[in-house]
């Protein structure tokens, strides 16, 4: 079976040292009309290379197009975006995210393909996996399933551009 996982390709994800900073390079330089900033939000079940990994972090999300780009500040806690600031400590490009209709099936085919689950979580009902595909593209990728009000209120932030 020929995978298409690549058809919900929709973001680009940057961990930053200080997001602020972030968004405003966004806005000003950019011409990103907003970003949804969630301070600490609350995550549910994480793990990091297997084992639980609570962590603190700061996101934002805005639309460049019909990309999405997400901003992660790690706070504290060990996790891909703490580790990935401690070799960039200048920020970079953390993932390639695609969203995923079927959670499981999306995981199982990124195993199949030979990738390994460093990090997953949710929030509510929005489920997320980063696999380490660094050896392929220098970056991470993550598989995500966005719980119907959450997408539905993304695609608001991207039509008021």
């Amino acid at each position: 079976m020929t995978s298409t996982l690549a058809q919900g390709a929709y973001q680009i994800g940057i961990v930053v040292p200080d997001i602020h900073k972030g968004m405003a390079f966004f806005k000003d330089k950019l011409g990103v009309s907003q970003f949804l900033f969630i301070e600490k939000p609350e995550l549910q079940d994480e793990t990091y290379l297997g084992k639980p990994a609570p962590l603190r972090l700061h996101l934002a999300f805005g639309w460049c197009g019909d990309m999405q780009v997400e901003l992660i500040q790690p706070i504290s806690g060990v996790s891909t975006y703490s580790k990935f600031l401690d070799h960039n400590p200048q920020g970079g490009v953390h993932h390639y995210g695609i969203e995923i209709a079927n959670y499981a099936k999306g995981v199982k085919e990124m195993e199949a393909a030979g990738f390994s689950l460093v990090q997953d979580g949710r929030h509510n009902e929005t489920r997320f996996a980063y696999f380490d595909t660094t050896g392929v593209i220098g970056t991470l990728t993550e598989v995500v399933y966005l719980q119907p009000e959450e997408k539905a209120f993304m695609l608001t932030l991207k039509q008021k551009k």
